[in-house]
């Protein structure tokens, strides 16, 4: 069992659904007599900084604990000078089971690899870059997530709806044309080839392959 701290907000609580799911630990600060017995931190960006003050009498600054911090769409361009850190990993709030996984295991350690790959694209889930041919693509935070999202569910047909849940989350009022606006986006900055990845599955949706 990896022992815990979490500091989440409820909106937050699907992430944790997920770590639970990796055995992990959630332990009670204290009750906590040193930093050895905290093998990771989770917390939502909202309280990244109650979370550090709260950390503070144990943590040692040659040795700080791994974190997880929970971001939504807009703190995300907040957290850009936290991602830096290579004992940080920020995740998106609607970040899916296997996303969660691979972070977690990074962060422990366990992990070789912070990569997705297809062909010649590369996603890279530290930095939130996406690079195709080892050129830098220039995509928005969501282009990025439903470009993430894609190569994650390969094969698989989506909806417009189902996009719009499971990428931009349960609480996106936005309506259908918001999908279609990023796909035809990220149609272009793929290149003419690599657009036909996005296939659109008539009367469906979208398939990425």
């Amino acid at each position: 069992m990896v022992n815990t701290y979490i500091n989440v907000e409820k909106e937050h609580e699907n992430v944790i659904s997920c770590l639970y799911s990796l055995e992990l630990n959630a332990i009670d600060l204290s009750k906590i007599a040193t930093q050895n017995e905290v093998s990771l931190v989770c917390t939502s960006f909202s309280r990244y900084g109650e979370t550090k003050k709260n950390l503070s009498d144990i943590e040692s600054a040659s040795k700080p604990i791994p974190e997880l911090i929970i971001a939504n769409e807009e703190e995300f361009e907040q957290s850009i000078d936290l991602i830096k850190n290579p004992k940080i990993q920020v995740i998106s709030n609607t970040s899916n089971e296997n996303e969660v996984k691979a972070r977690f295991m990074a962060l422990l350690g366990n992990s070789s690899s912070e990569k997705i790959e297809f062909n010649d694209l590369i996603i890279n889930l530290k930095t939130y870059e996406a690079r195709v041919d080892d050129q830098l693509l220039d995509l928005t935070f969501m282009e990025y997530e439903l470009l993430k999202f894609f190569v994650e569910n390969q094969e698989n047909a989506w909806s417009r709806e189902e996009l719009l849940e499971k990428v931009w989350g349960y609480d996106y009022f936005g309506g259908a044309r918001t999908v279609d606006v990023h796909v035809r986006r990220l149609r272009s900055k793929l290149g003419e080839t690599r657009s036909e990845w996005i296939k659109t599955v008539h009367s469906v949706g979208y398939k990425f392959n």
